[in-house]
């Protein structure tokens, strides 16, 4: 054991005579720390000695074993790897992802991989610092990219086992501990979109192995979203019906990946959970379908047991339950996947499942009403129109408070179109005479909140949604009035 220092002093660098003045100086006890320590300042001398600088490997940071811990030279260092006796150095055992701290008291994220063993050779300790999820991918990715796996098709990174067969990658399985790091669990499928803020969509293995050893803290998973199936259902702009067609006891919408869209009694039978109308298929017999195309899925459905892997999705819920309504006859109100609407112009929430309240960072309460979906406005906002819309929804929806400004002033916007013209005209909460541009004769006071500074009567309306209105006929300003975003 070597006698580390006493009543806070160390005695690291001290002369015998020092040490010994130190020890009768203080009424403290002397800080004893176990042999095994040691190891990390001898092995930290002996790099210094035998290689104190590494060969460059491009901008993937090394691996090395330092006395019992294995490194990751990161900014600050990662612990990737832990022998036993470890655990006697610190009060527990280091885990994968922990980071190098302090050394000698100092920070530890701008020091280079000398500095830090010079800190370690010298004997005044480090501390580490637990870094979550983040930290255990970190280390993970570090030790794939120094052992690199040829043709790997899926790996562990910490709690988490990616497959690297779609870009962006998938979530295979999870250990039970991964849920703890994240506000929503994540399920079979889902995948990882982003990391730092650094997309992954279009990156293979060792790209996003690269972007995961970074020093951020964020990594991103979502649902998969399923895109539509075809380049020609595509270009109609997301207003047609999608395809779809039995696949054995399925009704599977062609998205990518596909949506089950119903089944026949005992469908289920076999599996984990429940197969449920929404549900989104990631995978057929194990092997991914997340990117597949029709033909693809069909193939491997004849060729294996076509055992099905599903995940949740309220993406896949909404479009599912469009799809239906579009076969169904007209109810009003009428559910359509997790909301129920009452088919006015535009259309209104009667009421919304609890799941559906969750994707929302404002309560929605009946009435509110359903503006947009994915940036699209309504031409008529009528069933069939939105419909189409739901049907071949991506990831947006805009809904406002019944009676709001913006929706009152669209919906009396979409009615003066088909009035004729006139010299002035009353649009919900504001009147505006047609003079270039329009002037404001009178505006509720309810409207004033919307607006930066207090509009009074005499002033102009200059632009609405990005667009200037001077020289901009009567019809075309109503048209971009209907469509409104924003207004000044």
């Amino acid at each position: 054991d070597v006698v580390h220092g006493c009543g806070g002093i160390l005695f690291a660098g001290c002369s015998r005579s020092r040490i010994l003045q130190i020890i009768c100086d203080s009424e403290d006890t002397l800080n004893i720390r176990p042999a095994q320590s040691r190891q990390l300042e001898l092995a930290a001398a002996a790099l210094l000695t035998t290689q104190p600088d590494l060969p460059e490997n491009g901008d993937v940071p090394a691996v090395e074993w330092v006395g019992p811990l294995r490194m990751l030279w990161t900014m600050p260092p990662t612990i990737v790897d832990a022998l036993p006796q470890a655990g006697k150095m610190f009060h527990t055992k280091p885990d994968a992802g922990d980071c190098i701290h302090k050394v000698n008291g100092q920070p530890a994220e701008a020091m280079t991989r000398r500095e830090v063993l010079e800190g370690l050779r010298s004997g005044r300790g480090i501390q580490l610092r637990g870094t979550g999820v983040r930290g255990q991918f970190r280390a993970a990715a570090g030790l794939l990219l120094a052992e690199p796996g040829l043709g790997a098709q899926a790996d562990w990174l910490g709690p988490v086992k990616l497959g690297w067969q779609t870009q962006p990658p998938w979530v295979m399985h999870t250990k039970p501990e991964a849920n703890q790091h994240f506000r929503k669990p994540l399920s079979q499928g889902d995948q990882l979109v982003e990391v730092d803020g650094q997309p992954t969509r279009n990156l293979d293995r060792r790209g996003v192995l690269k972007l995961l050893v970074g020093p951020g803290d964020n990594v991103v998973f979502r649902p998969p979203r399923g895109d539509r199936e075809t380049a020609s259902v595509e270009g109609l702009n997301g207003t047609e019906k999608p395809e779809s067609e039995w696949v054995g006891k399925f009704r599977l919408l062609w998205t990518k990946p596909p949506t089950v869209l119903a089944m026949e009694a005992g469908a289920s039978d076999g599996y984990q959970k429940p197969v449920t109308v929404g549900d989104l298929v990631v995978a057929v017999d194990g092997v991914p379908v997340i990117s597949s195309s029709r033909d693809d899925v069909l193939a491997l459905m004849q060729q294996g047991t076509g055992k099905l892997s599903v995940t949740s999705s309220f993406d896949g819920k909404l479009r599912a339950g469009a799809v239906l309504a579009m076969d169904a006859q007209p109810s009003d109100p009428e559910w359509i996947g997790p909301f129920q609407f009452r088919w006015t112009a535009p259309p209104s929430l009667a009421d919304c499942t609890a799941e559906a309240q969750s994707h929302f960072p404002q309560p929605l309460t009946p009435g509110d009403v359903l503006n947009s979906v994915d940036g699209h406005t309504w031409q008529k906002g009528d069933r069939d129109e939105v419909l189409r819309r739901l049907a071949n929804y991506d990831c947006r929806l805009s809904f406002s408070p019944a009676g709001s400004f913006d929706s009152g002033l669209r919906a009396a916007a979409r009615a003066a179109l088909d009035h004729p013209d006139a010299e002035a005209d009353q649009l919900g909460p504001i009147t505006l005479q047609w003079t270039d541009p329009p002037t404001v004769l009178w505006i509720a006071e309810s409207a004033q909140r919307h607006f930066r500074r207090r509009v009074s009567k005499g002033d102009r309306l200059i632009g609405a949604s990005g667009k200037t209105l001077k020289s901009l006929s009567r019809r075309r300003i109503l048209e971009l009035l209907a469509e409104l975003m924003a207004i000044c």
